[in-house]
């Protein structure tokens, strides 16, 4: 026979007291473990990776830095702002390129249609990935959940433009029309980055303390509410770091808008390729690239400094790392 848990009204706890008697139960609960991880912390051997010499281990990652990301970004930035003067051995530094880029409707409707493309993709990479990660989280067998994880990772090693063809493949056989449409490009770019949301999340769930959900559920607490004031908002770090990934990769995405826009929506990845390859126009498209990047680059700082303000400062974590959990309001 099911016993009944008893809910907040029979226990005639208020909210504060509700909160009370949560973290007195995490406490208490704990207090029964530091015996056993004192123990397994007395085993543990560590090895300060910092005593040693790590440049040699670093050095090619600084390499791929500079050739692959550092290098690219200067010569886009030097294009944007040379002009040509018809000397090869004379360059003039002018603004140009950004004024008539600042001064174009189309340019800056493009690139606000880009962004807002990207929003809507994250979100709903977000709805879906978040109970995959949720589920991911629960599972205990350790071989079920490898096998789950290979199965998110796995499209990531895929290559992207085989994964876009045969997703507007999938779209001809079943609703030709909608190729050319935002639905077709949104859930083009949901398809592409959902992995870059579910991992995140699926990490972010992983180190949630599940004490106090146990707490909240002995004491009445119903399963939603214990979802949503204690599991959900311990994962919100996560879900904002993947927003921030697919955002990014979504924003400037060109395979996915070349193919499932079908040329028929022109975001500002497309705008780009066109003045790099089809305009021959070196300097308005690297000034385009340059804004761009700036763009994403401040929306990620934005999404970064929310999620610190969630987290809290190193040290004073509310909802990990910490061994006096603050109990969030009902």
């Amino acid at each position: 026979m099911k016993t009944r848990k008893p809910s907040k009204k029979s226990l005639g706890y208020n909210e504060a007291e509700l909160n009370a008697a949560i973290t007195q139960e995490v406490k208490r609960r704990r207090s029964l473990k530091i015996s056993e991880f004192s123990a397994k912390l007395a085993k543990t051997k560590t090895f300060n990776f910092t005593k040693g010499k790590v440049w040699p281990i670093l050095l090619p990652f600084f390499i791929v830095m500079i050739f692959l990301i550092i290098l690219p970004l200067v010569s886009i930035l030097i294009y944007s702002l040379v002009k040509p003067t018809g000397n090869a051995q004379l360059f003039r530094i002018t603004l140009e390129n950004f004024v008539k880029m600042f001064t174009s409707k189309n340019i800056m409707v493009a690139l606000l249609l880009s962004i807002a493309y990207a929003v809507a993709a994250a979100l709903v990479a977000i709805v879906f990935g978040y109970p995959i990660a949720l589920i991911m989280s629960e599972v205990k067998s350790k071989v079920l959940v490898k096998n789950m994880w290979i199965l998110v990772t796995m499209p990531i090693w895929i290559s992207m433009l085989l994964k876009v063809l045969g997703l507007k493949s999938f779209f001809y056989l079943l609703m030709p029309s909608a190729i050319g449409t935002p639905f077709a490009v949104i859930i083009g770019m949901v398809y592409m980055f959902l992995p870059f949301a579910i991992i995140p999340i699926y990490d972010s769930l992983e180190m949630r303390q599940i004490d106090l959900e146990e707490a909240a559920r002995d004491l009445g607490m119903s399963s939603w509410k214990t979802f949503w004031h204690i599991t959900f908002r311990s994962s919100l770090p996560g879900v904002l770091t993947a927003f921030t990934l697919v955002i990014v990769q979504a924003a400037t995405s060109l395979i996915v808008i070349r193919y499932m826009g079908d040329g028929k929506i022109n975001l500002i990845s497309s705008i780009i390729e066109s003045y790099f390859f089809k305009g021959n126009n070196f300097g308005f498209g690297a000034a385009i690239s340059v804004v761009l990047t700036i763009f994403v680059f401040l929306l990620t700082l934005l999404i970064r400094w929310s999620s610190n303000r969630l987290e809290g400062k190193r040290g004073k974590n509310k909802w990990k790392n910490s061994s006096e959990p603050t109990i969030l309001p009902l």
